[in-house]
């Protein structure tokens, strides 16, 4: 986007040339994806007469100028871009030590890399009468990256905790901005091949691939060169905590996304963490003041009498893998005389049918003088077009492919959880 600091307006003589028309900043929009930002730029122009008129403006570096679109015209009959300054090639290939460098192929020709500096163009249009006029302008750049971080802190109670988080904006454009600002925790993809529609599509809201996520609206936002931080669950109301104990032998490293899933049997016997149950705290999620809200780590804090703060510690938020849980779980260290195994009981594969298989068996087992409740994590890691034929204790889905089944153990006793997930295709 470009605000009106931004926008160098040329008053260029008439004759040979057309006037050029003061500009003012309308409604602008920013839409912060993982990979890239989408901007949307609305522009105000005063014609003095029927016919052409050009301003001048400053597009932030980052921008590919090839993707620069008019996403609206208003009531113009016309408008183009026309770019003043030298627009930079591709850097060619390094070549090998000793070797020749060979021109590459044309399907193998990289994108043209984008511009690390301010873009000087002058935009042309066409209106139908004397007056005031607004288009709009839609392009993407790199250099709009951000992040996320939040934090837990409860008392020497830990009975409750309040969620705070921020996120921080960099903006290496060369160029400030103004703009209701969105982030959208995706990546919105390759571009070169979309089309203006999609363009305006991936302004207000998440891009086709990822049609779940909901953007997180940060209001009006004046982003200048640097960092910029924007507060997060401001003022959110005290979280029930409380102690629970989690088994998660696999984790999300095997996670495949496709819609075929993956049969090779011999994935998912090794357990990355074999026996061992964290020691978590486990707090409530609000599902109106979390909603669309970016992932990111999270430390468990610890108010104590004195004021200062000791770190319990440290997970991670809204990732994609518990993006519609209920609540969030924070490992704070290994539990004494707890441990878990599990063992996978059947496999079998129905070509004809489409249809994949599989039976886990988890054992729980407890050293301790009391009964302990157990979250066992499990990850339906194959693919995500699955469900659960059986389980044996309450499930719950915590994301596309993760799932959440609750236990209690006795004292020195021990419980076992039997599931059966089926896959399709």
């Amino acid at each position: 986007m470009v605000t009106r600091a931004a926008l160098a307006l040329c008053a260029l003589a008439c004759g040979a040339r057309p006037h050029a028309a003061p500009a003012a900043m309308g409604a602008d929009d920013v839409a912060l994806y993982r990979d890239r930002a989408v901007v949307h730029q609305r522009i105000e122009l005063t014609a003095p007469r029927a016919g052409a008129t050009t301003i001048a403006l400053r597009l932030p570096a980052g921008v590919d100028p090839e993707q620069v679109l008019v996403t609206d015209l208003g009531e113009l009959a016309d408008a183009r871009l026309r770019f003043t300054g030298a627009i930079p090639q591709a850097a060619p290939r390094d070549a090998g030590a000793g070797e020749a460098e060979e021109p590459l192929a044309a399907e193998e020709a990289p994108p043209p890399r984008p511009r690390t500096v301010p873009l000087d163009a002058a935009l042309e249009v066409s209106a139908p009468h004397a007056g005031r006029f607004a288009l709009a302008l839609g392009y993407t750049t790199n250099r709009l990256e951000w992040d996320a971080a939040y934090t837990m802190t409860t008392t020497a109670a830990r009975d409750r905790a309040v969620v705070r988080g921020a996120i921080a904006i960099r903006n290496t454009t060369g160029v400030a901005l103004h703009a209701r600002t969105r982030v959208i925790d995706a990546e919105l993809g390759t571009w070169r091949d979309r089309s203006a529609e999609q363009l305006r599509d991936a302004l207000v809201g998440a891009p086709p691939s990822a049609p779940q996520v909901e953007p997180c609206d940060l209001g009006v936002v004046a982003l200048g060169d640097g960092e910029t931080r924007v507060e997060l669950l401001a003022g959110a109301a005290p979280r029930t905590l409380r102690s629970v104990l989690v088994y998660d032998p696999i984790g999300p490293g095997l996670d495949h996304t496709g819609a075929i899933p993956v049969s090779d049997p011999s994935i998912g016997t090794a357990v990355e963490r074999p026996g061992q149950v964290s020691e978590s705290f486990e707090i409530e999620r609000d599902p109106r003041a979390s909603r669309g809200l970016p992932a990111g780590p999270v430390r468990l804090l610890e108010r104590r009498a004195d004021g200062s703060l000791e770190l319990l510690g440290e997970a991670r938020l809204f990732d994609a893998a518990t993006r519609v849980a209920e609540v969030d779980t924070i490992a704070v260290g290994t539990a004494q005389g707890v441990v878990g195994h599990r063992e996978r009981r059947d496999w079998a594969k129905d070509d004809d049918r489409h249809r994949f298989s599989e039976e886990f068996l988890v054992t729980i087992r407890n050293a301790r003088p009391g009964p302990v409740e157990l979250v066992l994590r499990e990850h339906l890691y194959r693919g995500q077009n699955w469900t659960l034929a059986y389980h044996s204790v309450p499930a719950v889905k915590e994301g596309s492919q993760q799932i959440a089944l609750r236990t209690t153990v006795p004292a020195n006793g021990s419980a076992k959880v039997l599931y059966v997930v089926v896959y399709t295709w």
